[in-house]
């Protein structure tokens, strides 16, 4: 996807975190995702569905790189959590799906829980809790068993459904999990070719 808000933020601050939760696209990222469309022309022409994350950068880049594919191919775009960026920073928290989805209109948000993303279980279910204000005072990271299992579902996600040609728009961390940590963090927009059953990775750009 293209380049955040956040990113730009942490890297100018220090590395200190600043609180962005839910990190929208930077002027730059809207470009990036913009030119996707071009290379999703070249790259993306088998695609039969299109899968992507209620993060706001992901859906961003897919309505601006993608939206003609899945138009024009009269494919469908699903939106779905599994693969949300691993959580470490505020960024990585999610929006409730009440305010994502009017802002995202042409995505179908109906199978995703209020609280989609990573949260200690003694807030999950509390709404009284402003769960921003908690990470402020009180910084929670996704465990590593949280996210091993994440990626296996996943995996396992992708396998269950009936497409053989899949695009998924996701986070850099979470496909450094996906990839096995055997392979670099993708690029802003990259495309890649994955095949889930060996673990082949082919860099398309």
């Amino acid at each position: 996807m293209g380049q955040s808000t956040f990113n730009v933020a942490f890297l100018a601050n220090n590395r200190v975190d600043p609180f962005l939760f839910d990190a929208r696209l930077t002027e730059i990222g809207e470009g990036q995702a913009s030119a996707l469309a071009d290379n999703a022309e070249i790259h993306l022409q088998n695609i039969q569905v299109v899968i992507t994350t209620p993060m706001t950068r992901a859906l961003d880049t897919t309505r601006r790189g993608l939206s003609k594919l899945i138009k024009n191919k009269g494919i469908n775009c699903v939106v779905c959590p599994l693969h949300r960026e691993t959580l470490t920073t505020s960024d990585d928290n999610g929006r409730p799906i009440s305010i994502v989805k009017t802002e995202f209109p042409e995505f179908d948000f109906s199978t995703i829980e209020e609280r989609w993303w990573y949260l200690p279980e003694e807030i999950k279910s509390d709404f009284t809790i402003d769960h921003e204000e908690y990470f402020k005072k009180s910084p929670f990271k996704e465990p590593e068993e949280v996210i091993a299992k994440r990626v296996q579902d996943f995996k396992e996600y992708l396998l269950s459904r009936p497409e053989s040609h899949i695009a998924v728009v996701g986070h850099c961390d979470f496909f450094y999990h996906l990839l096995d940590k055997k392979h670099p963090h993708m690029k802003n927009c990259q495309i890649i070719k994955f095949m889930i059953e060996t673990g082949e990775v082919t860099y398309l750009t």
